[in-house]
């Protein structure tokens, strides 16, 4: 193969040898002052170095004695030392607060969570309910069918001996078509007498009127 000739693809100059490793591991001294490189290169962002000077800022203490104030004079006096609390037992630390990230209003998130909660509360009490009135709905059916079964079981009773003395019809334990016509039967029947006892007080006060006007005919 001629020097001009382009180089084989599969050829062995194409692999590349890996780099040595070095003899020795990084001492701590060399680690540190890498990580320092790694650091300074790193430019934070501008909501981050906010973050950090405003958590600095809090963790500062200003009841120091460079910083003292006419009213941390007063407390001294009063028997305040540095570093307790107030009273038997008060708190040390300061009052966090947290940086509102939602663009709800003042206390919205905590209403919000009530409304949520109250919520929720009506509806496992309503489900409560649904269910005691499914198990109470249950229960009276149960109880119905029973009865009914066992008020069967009488009027069966009740036929039998009946018919051994030879009564043939009783609306205690007659079916219930039977004893439903009966009572329609009766009810007819009154309805037929109230209407006569109509048409009779009628026709005695149609007659009672025609002798009264006889009577006063012969008055004349």
């Amino acid at each position: 193969m001629s020097d001009s000739d382009p180089d084989d693809y599969m050829s062995s100059k194409f692999l590349t040898e890996p780099p040595p490793e070095p003899s020795h591991s990084l001492t701590y001294a060399e680690r540190r002052r890498r990580k320092q490189l790694l650091n300074k290169s790193y430019n934070k962002p501008r909501r981050e170095l906010e973050n950090d000077y405003r958590e600095q800022a809090l963790a500062k203490r200003i009841d120091t004695e460079e910083n003292e104030s006419p009213g941390l004079k007063l407390l001294k006096k009063m028997g305040y030392e540095q570093g307790k609390g107030l009273g038997n037992s008060g708190r040390t630390e300061p009052i966090k607060f947290e940086l509102k990230q939602d663009k709800l209003g003042l206390g919205m998130a905590t209403e919000i969570k009530h409304k949520a909660q109250a919520e929720l509360a009506k509806v496992a009490k309503r489900a409560k309910f649904e269910e005691d009135s499914f198990r109470e709905r249950v229960r009276q059916e149960n109880l119905e069918k029973r009865v009914e079964g066992q008020l069967r079981k009488l009027q069966n009773i009740c036929e039998t001996l009946d018919t051994k003395h030879g009564i043939e019809d009783n609306i205690y334990w007659q079916h219930e078509e039977t004893a439903d016509n009966e009572i329609k039967n009766n009810n007819n029947d009154e309805i037929l007498f109230e209407e006569q006892v109509v048409e009779d007080d009628e026709g005695e006060k149609v007659q009672f009127q025609k002798e009264r006007q006889e009577f006063e005919d012969l008055k004349v």
